[in-house]
């Protein structure tokens, strides 16, 4: 896994390098695209899952009494580590109603410390967080990585209205290191049986819609990251019908709506797709369905929200007749 991590890594750095010095705009897409079909399928390997039996059921049960009963003033840097160890958790009760419930009510009262706020984005932005299992078929990793993106939505919306922790280092680190997962993320699935989300792609949306509010990244950061989540969406074989696609055209409108720059680039490309579209779909396959769906799935839910500038909102609604 470390040798594919370092090899995209580095070629994504350059390409990022390029478009902030202005080198790379129209053929940053099809660079895109073939870095993402760069990243190969390997064999399932098991998936550690954490120890649920450990004590942090217990640990939820004391935390959210306290924060109840008023009674929580402090939270000690070990019960923070705790509850992070346990994002990956299968149990819906743990991981979703619990952990991230959780961490907002801390963060909402302001329970957290500076200090603590940082070791959270540290940790939720790590290689062995984010990546975990990642070029593996799908698996349980998924509830780790996807809620270790909602986290830090969270977290970093909390930075930019209330706790202004985030330094410029940390914040470019989970910008890299957030691009480079977009680029990598397989996992479609939202509701998963007895174990419940994953939805990993709705929770890229929320990072995608809090990063560009980021008055400190420049244009060409938020353009790489407009451009990789084009990119991504349109090669995953997986069906996105748990919310995503409107999830993403939220994220649309507000970066496109922010400079005409963004609103350029997304009109040239949704073009270019549609041209894609006309070609794979001479493969039949359930992959190349899904893409097909998956896009029209997007396109109706842009034109739905109807707050696109005018020429986007003129061409979604001339295509509208074409979608299968």
């Amino acid at each position: 896994m470390d040798d594919q991590i370092d090899t995209l890594r580095h070629q994504l750095q350059t390409y990022k390098d390029e478009v902030n010095a202005g080198k790379l705009y129209q053929s940053l897409g099809p660079k895109l695209e073939d870095l993402i079909k760069e990243a190969k399928i390997v064999p399932p390997t098991p998936v550690q899952l954490p120890n649920d039996d450990d004590g942090i059921r217990p640990l939820l049960l004391q935390l959210n009494d306290q924060i109840q009963n008023e009674t929580l003033t402090e939270l000690r840097d070990q019960d923070v580590i705790s509850l992070l160890h346990h994002i990956g958790s299968p149990d819906p009760k743990i991981r979703d109603k619990g952990i991230y419930f959780l961490f907002n009510d801390l963060i909402q009262q302001h329970l957290l410390t500076n200090s603590q706020m940082t070791m959270m984005v540290r940790y939720l932005s790590s290689d062995s967080v984010l990546f975990s299992h990642i070029f593996e078929p799908e698996n349980e990793a998924v509830y780790q990585r996807s809620f270790a993106v909602l986290l830090l939505s969270v977290v970093i919306y909390a930075d930019r209205v209330a706790y202004h922790f985030l330094d410029e280092d940390l914040e470019a680190q989970v910008v890299d290191q957030f691009a480079l997962y977009i680029l990598l993320e397989r996992d479609t699935r939202g509701f998963i049986g007895q174990q419940g989300w994953a939805h990993a792609y709705t929770h890229i949306g929320n990072l995608l819609d809090e990063l560009s509010e980021r008055p400190r990244l420049t244009r060409a950061d938020k353009l790489l990251m407009l451009a990789l989540i084009i990119e991504r969406y349109k090669q995953l074989d997986g069906a996105l019908i748990f919310g995503e696609p409107q999830r993403l055209a939220g994220y649309f409108s507000r970066l496109t709506n922010k400079n005409q720059l963004y609103a350029d680039y997304f009109l040239t490309q949704l073009k270019r797709w549609r041209q894609e579209m006309t070609i794979i779909q001479s493969a039949e396959t359930q992959g190349v369905w899904n893409r097909v769906y998956n896009r029209g799935r997007l396109i109706e839910a842009m034109i739905i929200r109807h707050d696109f500038n005018d020429q986007i909102m003129a061409y979604l609604n001339s295509i509208i007749d074409f979608l299968a």
